[in-house]
């Protein structure tokens, strides 16, 4: 079985996919292999050092993920441009890793799992869903203020939308009790 987990940013995707980890799931992070391209993929870096400059590599030599991020989540056409190189590379490391472990259950956390057209690749959709104001507090506390937050959520594709397509959804404005037991009543259909 391949889960495909989604949802908006600061929903809680990340939390869901560990309560499954913890149930026997084997659990991919796209946005952790979005990181390690970043710092580890030559021909990532020379890519993006190329579209978006040197103002992107910092004092180490390593890329910026903060200056590529206020690149692109002001301008949707440089958002763009970052997902072309990115989304076939992480598309082909997720695949080759669960190609290595087929027999196994996965949760593959794909934040643009609807709007690259991802849906087909697995077996079964989870849509994590949370109101504006818990999305925006979420981000807060990562360090963001509600400018950025903003600006952030509205680059995706609503929340509602992803919840529409979803074979499942989560609702994650309770406790962390309360989404644990809708993962455990999930998995029971399973």
């Amino acid at each position: 079985m391949v889960i495909g987990l989604t949802g908006g940013i600061g929903c809680g995707k990340s939390t869901a996919a560990r309560m499954f980890e913890r149930r026997g799931y084997r659990r991919i992070d796209c946005d952790a292999i979005v990181h390690d391209l970043i710092a580890k993929d030559p021909k990532v870096r020379d890519a993006l050092i190329k579209i978006f400059g040197e103002g992107i590599r910092a004092s180490d030599g390593s890329l910026d993920r903060k200056a590529i991020g206020a690149i692109v989540f002001e301008d949707g056409h440089r958002l763009e441009e970052l997902e072309n190189i990115l989304h076939p590379r992480i598309r082909d490391r997720w695949e080759s890793l669960i190609g290595e472990a087929p027999e196994s259950d996965w949760i593959v956390e794909v934040p643009l799992l609807f709007e690259k057209n991802l849906q087909n690749r697995v077996d079964f959709t989870v849509c994590v869903f949370s109101d504006l104001s818990s999305q925006v507090e979420r981000l807060g506390q990562k360090g963001m203020d509600r400018a950025q937050a903003l600006t952030r959520i509205n680059r995706q594709m609503p929340t509602e939308e992803k919840a529409e397509k979803a074979d499942c959804v989560l609702l994650n404005e309770g406790s962390l009790a309360f989404l644990e037991d809708q993962v455990n009543q999930l998995l029971t259909r399973f």
